[in-house]
């Protein structure tokens, strides 16, 4: 009887627990439904797909990406990741990124976080079985890249994970796009605008003709006819002065015979007085 005591202890032990995790942030690549009968998360290593729990299998990839449950981030930011503990246990807690695809020793080598998972099932937000831990993403951009957890159950809380091959683990997985605001949106905005505008060479038409054609209209020297009013003013202001200046040619003497007949005149009046 103790013997059989003592074997079933034993057998305990050493069988695989049946503790179970479910990723609720970021949005999980298979959707693990409304129970524990209906979690995706026992395959290695994205918890869907052929491989076994102990990723000791042929299988340690999953291509097997979400067309629909992808989730941007910016380059080098820091996230935060939420997921519950339905079944408690002992062991590790593990995040890791693949920076293109879904794959075992990718995600080995880009560990984002190792943290301790004690025994019971609360969880470290002091809401029942909720866990919440923050990570930095690289800031490296990628479009197939993939955020990893992991639930290793091998009891052994101080000793982080370099690789679960060979445990007995719980996978989660989240398609993530790492992608900088704005980048790839507005492509080929503009193109071609203002395309033919101004066709021709600059200034085509402008100013036709050499410069100040037409100027100078009025030919003849400059100033020709100008001041002819002011010699009319002259000849007209000296207008019988010249009687006086002219005696030299004579011709103002000469050219009048009425003033010679009214002089004649004055001569015979005085006469006959």
């Amino acid at each position: 009887m103790n013997r059989v005591i003592a074997l079933s202890v034993a057998l305990l032990a050493t069988s695989p627990a049946l503790a179970h995790i479910e990723l609720d942030s970021p949005t999980v690549r298979y959707s693990n439904g409304t129970s524990v009968s209906t979690e995706v998360n026992k395959h290695c290593p994205c918890g869907g797909g052929a491989g076994t729990s102990t990723c000791s299998g042929a299988v340690t990839s999953d291509p097997n990406r979400s067309a629909t449950r992808v989730t941007t981030f910016a380059p080098g930011e820091t996230i935060v990741v939420e997921w519950r503990e339905t079944i408690g246990h002992t062991g590790r807690y593990r995040i890791a990124f693949d920076p293109d695809g879904a794959d075992l020793a990718d995600f080995n080598q880009n560990i984002l976080l190792d943290i301790a998972d004690p025994s019971g099932g609360a969880g470290n937000t002091g809401s029942g079985n909720r866990w919440r831990a923050e990570v930095t993403l690289p800031s490296t951009p990628c479009t197939n890249c993939t955020l990893q957890l992991l639930q290793i159950m091998n009891g052994n809380t101080s000793q982080p994970v370099a690789n679960p091959t060979g445990s007995s683990t719980y996978f989660q997985c989240a398609d993530i796009v790492i992608r900088a605001p704005g980048e790839g949106e507005g492509e080929g905005e503009g193109e071609g605008e203002g395309e033919g505008e101004g066709e021709g060479e600059p200034g085509e038409g402008e100013g036709e003709g050499e410069p100040g054609e037409g100027e100078g209209e009025g030919e003849g020297e400059p100033g020709e006819g100008e001041g002819e009013g002011e010699d009319h003013e002259h000849e007209g202001e000296g207008e019988g002065e010249d009687g006086d200046t002219d005696d030299d040619d004579g011709c103002s003497q000469t050219g009048d015979p009425t003033l010679w007949l009214g002089l004649a005149g004055l001569l015979a009046l005085r006469r006959r007085r």
